[in-house]
Formats: C-alpha cells, structure tokens, sequence
C-alpha cells in the first residue's frame, strides 16, 4: 500500500466486557491510523530550518533504504539548481536521519526539493516541499532528538513531569528537578501498533535530550487517540488524567468504538475516574483551566462538558456553532476554540468559565484548513499548520494576541508534520517560556499527484 492511513466515516455500535465504550454514526473525522503495522521501506524529507542568512540545514529520513535507494535535489523559483554537498547519516534504531548543510540560498526566495525513491521496493515516489528561505527571527525553533520508534501510533498529548523528580537528585529521577512542570521532563502516551497491541509510555527529558522508554503506563488498557492532562485541586496539588481514545476493529475498517474511562494519577496514589465520561461520542477536543477541563466532540452537537479536579462533570455552554474539526489554546483561564468548517471562515471563540459565556473573536486571516494545531505560549495564542481542502500539507504558523484580539503570521514549522501533532506549552509564567511540537503525520504531495500520510518523530523546541 501506498497509503499509510485513512480518513473513516461511519461508526456503528457494540458493547464490550469490562471497560466502557461507545459508538455513533455520522459526520465523524477519526485520527489518521496507520493500519499495517509493519513499516515498509521509505523516505522522507524531515525538515528545513534556516541557520543563517544564506544557509540552512535539510534532514532526510530513510527506514530501510539503502544510502544509494533514495535522492534529494532543489531547485529555486528563479530557475537553477541548487547544490546540495553530501549529508552525514546518523543511524537510529528504526531508521536513519541524514543532514545536509547548505549555501547559497537568497532571504525570500522560495526553493523546491524533490525527494525521490521507491516505496516499498515497488512503486517509485517523488514527494514535493516548498521553502521560501527567511533569516532565522523571533520565534526561534531548536531541532530537538527525534522519538527512535516507527510504526504504531503518532499521536499523543504530552503532559509535564517535572515536579515528579523534585529537587533531590537520588530519587530515581536522574537529575534534580529544576522547576515545577516547566517542560524539563515531558511525558507522552502513544499506542504501539498492532501487532503489540500496548502502551508504551515515552518521557523527552530535556537536560539529556533524549527519549528514555518506559514498556508500561499507568493506562494499561490498549487505544488509540487517548487523552492526558494535568488539571490542580486547589490551585496546589496536581492531578494527572488519562483516557479516553478508541479502538479500531481492522476487520471492519469502518468501525471505531470509543472509551469513555479515564485514570486518575493524585499526589499519593491513583483512582478511576467515578462516574465514566458522559459527553457525546466521538473524537474530542479539550482545553484545560487551572482546575477543569473543558471537552467537545469535532463534527458533533455544539455540547460541552467539563470534568473538575474533583471529578465533577458539569454540562456547559454549548460552543454557539456548528463544530468542525476544532483547535484549542488556554491563556490566563479563558478557553479558546478555534473552528474549522469547510466552505466557512475559520473562527474564534473565547470562553469564560466564571461567567459560562462564549465570545466571538477575530476570525482567523490565513489560508482555509482542516486538522489545525492551537497552543498557547507566553501569553499569546497560536494556530496553523493541517490540511487544505484538497489534502495537502500546511506548515504557517500564526500567533494570536488577546489583547489586541489580532492574528499575525510569525513563522513555519520547519518539521515533518503537518495534522495531529503532539503539543505541549510551557505554563502561564513560567521559565523559560516554550513549546514543543513533533509527531504526528504528514500529508506528503508526490509528484503523481497522490497525498501520502506518513507518520513524524522529529521533536521541536519554540521559544518566543
């Protein structure tokens, strides 16, 4: 198969023994999964990043592609071809990542690089990217280590684990904690894929640059898409929970079956989470207040639902349109949805949990999307990247100002994905002020014409 993944539409219901789950039928826009659990050989064009004023740094991934079983070459807008030197490959677990260096290249002239190979040792791909070289500016991005894993899933909520480690340095942790919850140590959940059929639990501890594996997490039972967050009982002791998600029966590609439990890791011990999730059925997206967590359901009813610190669900105001696919950000207690509808402006909206009231704010400027991805840094919000109409991949990257209620364009996201990225933002004051944004996948164009998915585990550090 050329394709990696698929987009599926309908759900229908069943019930099974021991952990909750439930089903709808409809509009529904589940994850990209990725149902052959057995990589095939490939390549991919990870990033562009510019390094200075006439040079940048190229990464290509290889997975079991000899050296001579792939090519890389550019060319500018204004006709010629741009040299690229020989790269050097450093060699993963799973895959190879090989970096070129560079020269030459004109701030604001815009460079196509074709990537070619055979996919699987059958059909030959050309996959396409566009860059448009620009002096390195505020925001900064930091290429971080990429996750060394491949198949499965490349989806995940990270969630910060500083505070776990504390300041003794003998606890187990490797290193004294130096903040609480800054991003030092960022946890993430993902499913391993098939043929495993498990969790795994991944921490990027930042002070080692690296991904140390942990083979089991607290939520033990096995899914796709599920959801962790860090929510604070009395502004003070925090309370981690993780759930939700579905499963897909591969024998009937048409059929998810949603969670609806969800585990609870407190300052000494754990709980389920008592009673089960009661929102609507279906992928959902969330943001987060110092104590609550605020969840809707992408192409459902307008419905929402909040879960307490205390475990108390309330329903809210319902979000006063239609849902698309949704993108979210919190800044100082006050949600913000950003909704994508084909066909319609891609709004803003503003919720105020004290009041329980939403306010429309300025309508997002740039190009229409699906599977935008929303993140809140130092005060400002910011949205970009996902998919166009036609399926393919967007890397602008947008920052909105409450004060002002003003979008502006700041940057590109120099990685591989595009839709679905594993996002974590740095609390409201804290030190330093960052982001982290990797997996995911990416709609990769070819030179046929085809929108191929490929699964990311590039990693990348964002510093306003």
């Amino acid at each position: 198969m050329d394709k990696l993944s698929r987009w599926y539409t309908s759900i229908k219901c069943i019930a099974l023994a021991v952990v909750a789950v439930a089903c709808r039928t409809g509009g529904d826009l589940v994850p990209i999964q990725q149902p052959d659990p057995v990589t095939a050989a490939q390549a991919s064009l990870v990033s562009v990043l510019p390094t200075g004023a006439t040079t940048a740094e190229v990464i290509v991934k290889s997975i079991r592609l000899e050296p001579t079983g792939w090519q890389i070459t550019a060319t500018s807008a204004e006709g010629g071809n741009l040299t690229i030197p020989p790269g050097e490959t450093k060699d993963f677990t799973d895959f190879g990542l090989t970096t070129f260096r560079l020269n030459g290249l004109v701030n604001g002239q815009t460079y196509r690089f074709r990537l070619a190979f055979k996919f699987a040792d059958q059909d030959s791909i050309t996959a396409l990217r566009s860059y448009t070289h620009r002096l390195p500016t505020a925001p900064r991005w930091t290429r971080l280590a990429p996750a060394p894993f491949s198949g499965g899933d490349y989806t995940a909520y990270p969630v910060a684990v500083d505070a776990i480690c504390g300041a003794n340095p003998d606890n187990g942790c490797g290193h004294p904690g130096t903040g609480a919850f800054v991003g030092n140590r960022v946890q993430l959940l993902r499913y391993a894929g098939p043929q495993q059929d498990r969790m795994q639990r991944w921490i990027y501890d930042r002070a080692t640059d690296s991904w140390p594996f942990y083979p089991t997490a607290d939520l033990r039972i096995p899914r796709q898409g599920a959801v962790q967050y860090n929510v604070f009982f009395m502004g003070v002791d925090r309370y981690q929970f993780s759930g939700l998600g579905y499963i897909a029966e591969e024998r009937a590609a048409s059929k998810y079956f949603y969670y609806r439990d969800m585990a609870v890791l407190l300052p000494v011990g754990g709980s389920p989470l008592k009673p089960l999730y009661a929102g609507e059925d279906g992928e959902v997206a969330f943001f987060t207040t110092t104590d609550e967590a605020y969840f809707l359901t992408q192409f459902g009813s307008p419905a929402m639902r909040s879960i307490h610190a205390t475990f108390t669900q309330t329903e809210r105001a319902p979000l006063p349109e239609p849902p698309g696919t949704l993108a979210t950000f919190s800044i100082r207690n006050i949600g913000y949805v950003v909704n994508q509808r084909l066909g319609q402006p891609i709004r803003l909206w503003a919720y105020d949990p004290v009041a329980d009231k939403w306010t429309r704010r300025a309508d997002f400027p740039g190009p229409a999307r699906q599977r935008g991805t929303g993140f809140a840094l130092a005060r400002n919000g910011y949205f970009g990247l996902g998919l166009t109409a036609d399926g393919q991949g967007l890397r602008d990257l947008w920052q909105y100002d409450p004060g002002t209620d003003r979008w502006q364009y700041v940057t590109e996201y120099p990685g591989q994905g595009n839709q679905l990225l594993a996002v974590f933002s740095a609390p409201d004051g804290a030190k330093p002020e960052r982001a982290y944004l990797g997996w995911g996948y990416e709609s990769q164009k070819t030179s046929t014409g085809v929108n191929r998915i490929v699964g990311c585990t590039d990693w990348w550090e964002l510093t306003p």
